[in-house]
């Protein structure tokens, strides 16, 4: 009797240690795969994603720059200015100007205004702002965000700093990716944006207010339509 209890016993142990065993063995091919997918996401986010950028900041920067110069304001007249002298740089890969292409966004609290220069799977660059001023979160993205201020102000409150950075005409607020701020537009404000990275990542940030507060069908169709427009147009070019 007592040997039969022994003999169940060491059954039981076994049939656990099989069962630990094989959970093991599963954490460690989950963890080989992740690894994996990992090594290969930072090989391409790394080394070949940029190869696909064809806009430099610093050139964005003296566009912007040259364009605000002759000081005006018709805010509109900058846009085409900008515009004109982007084209000179990159050709067929900046939409041409116009204004009934404007689509309203609501993301991370804030409400303002866009125009679509270029948008690709690596890159997008547009108009953005308001014209009578907002205030919301910059969202966490996988992407370098550069905004050349046209006109006006923003505002940025950085974590643990007291006091907001301010940028001007003229200025770059270079929001580095994976970091956020609180921002604000105190009052009218216009800036060329520049985004570098992983744009389709950042699309939820830019829908989900829709959904969750604003219910505005209708700019979200426009936002969905002019984006994908613009995507599939420079697939279409060779541009990723």
């Amino acid at each position: 009797m007592a040997t039969s209890k022994t003999a169940l016993a060491k059954a039981k142990a076994s049939k656990k240690s099989s069962k630990c065993s094989c959970k093991l063995k599963k954490i460690a091919i989950l963890g080989a795969i992740f690894s994996v997918l990992y090594s290969v996401y930072f090989y391409v986010d790394r080394y070949i994603l940029p190869t696909f950028f064809i806009f430099e900041p610093e050139v964005l920067h003296q566009i912007v720059k040259e364009s605000i110069a002759p000081e005006t304001n018709n805010i509109t007249e900058i846009f085409v200015r900008i515009t004109s002298q982007l084209k000179k740089h990159y050709g067929e890969n900046i939409n041409d100007f116009n204004t009934d292409d404007w689509m309203f966004n609501n993301a991370g609290g804030a409400m303002g205004s866009m125009f679509i220069l270029h948008a690709s799977v690596s890159e997008y660059m547009i108009f953005f702002g308001t014209a009578t001023g907002t205030e919301g979160h910059t969202g966490v993205h996988m992407a370098d965000d550069y905004f050349n201020i046209i006109y006006g102000e923003q505002w940025a409150h950085k974590l643990g700093d007291p006091l907001p950075e301010i940028y001007k005409p003229g200025d770059v607020h270079h929001l580095r990716r994976g970091v956020s701020k609180q921002y604000s537009m105190p009052t009218t404000c216009w800036a060329l944006e520049l985004a570098q990275g992983w744009i389709p990542a950042m699309l939820p940030f830019g829908f989900l207010d829709t959904f969750s507060s604003t219910l505005d069908i209708e700019t979200i169709a426009r936002t969905v339509y002019y984006t994908a427009k613009a995507m599939i147009s420079s697939i279409l070019k060779g541009k990723i």
